[in-house]
Order: C-alpha cells, then structure tokens, then sequence
C-alpha cells in the first residue's frame, strides 16, 4: 500500500499560502494545490509562482482551473512558466468550472468543450502546437512534461479522464464502495482509448475534519456537505451513485449553497447548511460518504477502508478561512498520519506557519 497525501488552498492570503505549503513539504505530503476562483481569491499563477520559489520537492499546480476563464495557450504557458520554476513539480488540474466560473456569470462547460481544452493545453504543451475551435494555437512547449489530472465529479466525466487524462481528481467521495464504482468507470474509459489504467495517477478529494472528539470532528465536517452537494446539484443525481432515497435532500442543500462564500461561509450561514442537512435526512449520509472525519484513529480507519478498494491518494478539500489555511493540514499531518506511518521520519506541519 502506497498512501500519499495532498490539500487544495484556497489563496486568500499570498504569504500564507507560501508558508503552508513549505511546512507541508516538510511535513511530508505530496503535493499542493491552488484555486482558480478569481472573483474570490488571488490569481493561481502569481500564488503558485511564489510558492514554487520557496519549496524544492513537493509537486504544485492548479486545483483545479477550467476551459472558459483563460485561453488554452494563456494556460499552457503559464503551467510552462510555472515549470521553470519549479522543474518536474507542476500538475496541470483541469475541471469544467464551479465557483470560479459561476461567479463570473457563467456556467460549468460542457464535458466535450473540457476535451478539446485538455487536448489543445497538452498538444501546446508538448509540441508547441494544437488545434482549437478550428484553428491552429502556437507556443513554445515547456521543458518538463506537466501531467495534466480532470476533476471528475460524475460518471461521464470519469470515463473522459480514462481516455484523455494524464490522472483523475475523484469528487464522489471516498467510501469504499464509491471509491469501487469510480474506479470501474474510469477504467472503462481508459479500455475504450485502448491505455493502461495504471498509467492513470488517482487522486481522491474529501474534506478532513479530526477532533478527539468524534461528535465535533462531524459537526465541523457538516456544513461542508453543502458544498459538495452543490457538485451533485448542478447536473443531477445520474451517474452520481447515490441510492436514490438520497437524491431529493441532496439536491436541496446543493442548491441552496451560496457560491460568493465559497471556501469561508459566515457562520450563520454553516449553520443554516447544517440544520438543512439533518432537515433534509441526509446529514449522516453525506458526511459518511464525502468527508474523513472522526477522531484520528476512526480517520485513519477511513483511510485503509477506502485504500483497499483502490484510493491510496487522498486530497484534503481544504476550506479555510485567512489565518487557518494550515490548521487541518497541520492536526492530519500530527494525528492521522502517524497512524498510517509506524516510523514517521518527517517532522510536523506547524499549526501556524504565517506572520
């Protein structure tokens, strides 16, 4: 068993984001990741472009960016920047667009137009050369390869990311059962563009909420199933797996989460998510099925439970506000994975890294 572990930032604070992730290189995950929601948050690139000038190993890119804010050449340049900064660390994270385009007036893009954009980034990426909306797009490639994963929140999706991703981002949770389904479907798709599944890096998004106190690790993880409803809302239950006694409450909660607090709903607004989740009946359902949380050792259960049907890579979907981007990181890094990891020979990520 390979386990590895990551976290998405939400760059509310440049500094901040430097510091997180530099005591995350230290603290022995993998990889981190920047949001591209410019309505919300800074520009990914500057944010990552700093991070990279102070980190040498851990793996950075975009978690995730998508097809309608930039041009597919404004991209792959940038990814190509970015990996001469950082040579060989930059992973290209792509999905069809959630508060970073809804926020702009926009919609989430249609998964063909996902395609042609991935398609066009790597051929720019590569060979310097790709077509586009009927065109020719032109650039220098970049030095390194930059892998590029799709964020696949739906079966249609994750049988795309078989046949054209470099890696998959699984949003459908991660329990076991889930975690099975998903990867049989990405492997089908894989099977249809005649590659290799195992080829394919897999990466498992939940959010992490650890308390010695079981019944508070929950209620920190509740609201947070508003968000990930909200994925299930836009498009509908199908192709989601969710048992369809489920589907009604979840579809309520989903679209009543508000996209401009994205990342750091007020208090008052966590807790109208949570009792609309227990009104709704799907609390404990959601909770279960799209988050790891608990005490440490019920959240390194989790792990094992979900790395025996497949998901040896975890990504913490990490919501947090200005001046609290490390703490889940840093309590996951100090509780849960020593459990995993009977010799640890990485030291902790500091519960507060920024000044």
């Amino acid at each position: 068993m390979d386990l590895k572990f990551g976290f998405s930032m939400n760059p509310g604070d440049l500094g901040e984001v430097r510091d997180v992730g530099r005591a995350a290189e230290t603290a022995g995950y993998d990889r981190v990741g920047v949001w591209d929601s410019p309505a919300l948050f800074h520009d990914p690139w500057v944010t990552l472009a700093s991070l990279a000038e102070h980190t040498r190993s851990i793996r950075l890119g975009t978690w995730v960016t998508n097809p309608l804010t930039r041009h597919p050449v404004v991209t792959a340049s940038a990814a190509a920047s970015l990996d001469e900064l950082a040579p060989g660390r930059v992973v290209l994270g792509i999905g069809t667009g959630d508060s970073g385009v809804y926020n702009l007036a926009r919609s989430a893009a249609p998964l063909d137009a996902l395609r042609e954009y991935v398609e066009a980034v790597r051929g720019l990426l590569t060979e310097g050369e790709a077509t586009w909306q009927g065109g020719t797009l032109r650039m220098r490639p970049a030095r390194n390869p930059v892998p590029i994963w799709i964020s696949a929140h739906g079966a249609r999706s994750i049988r795309m990311a078989g046949r054209i991703g470099d890696g998959v981002v699984f949003g459908l949770g991660v329990s076991p059962e889930v975690v099975t389904q998903s990867l049989s479907m990405l492997e089908r798709g894989a099977e249809e563009a005649g590659r290799d599944v195992a080829e394919l890096e897999r990466w498992f998004t939940a959010p992490w909420y650890v308390d010695r106190d079981r019944a508070e690790a929950r209620e920190g993880a509740l609201w947070h199933v508003a968000s990930l409803a909200h994925h299930i809302s836009r498009s509908g239950v199908a192709g989601k797996f969710m048992p369809e006694r489920m589907a009604a409450g979840v579809l309520e909660l989903g679209n009543a989460y508000d996209l401009m607090s994205h990342g750091d709903p007020s208090e008052s607004l966590r807790a109208e998510y949570r009792a609309l989740a227990r009104s709704s009946g799907v609390a404990d359902y959601l909770i279960d099925r799209f988050t790891i949380s608990g005490t440490p050792e019920e959240c390194a259960g989790r792990v094992l439970a979900s790395a025996e049907a497949g998901a040896e890579r975890h990504d913490c979907a990490n919501d947090s506000p200005v001046g609290g981007l490390g703490e889940r990181p840093h309590v996951w890094a100090a509780e849960v994975m020593p459990l995993l990891d009977p010799h640890p020979t990485t030291p902790r990520i500091e519960r507060t890294a920024h000044v």
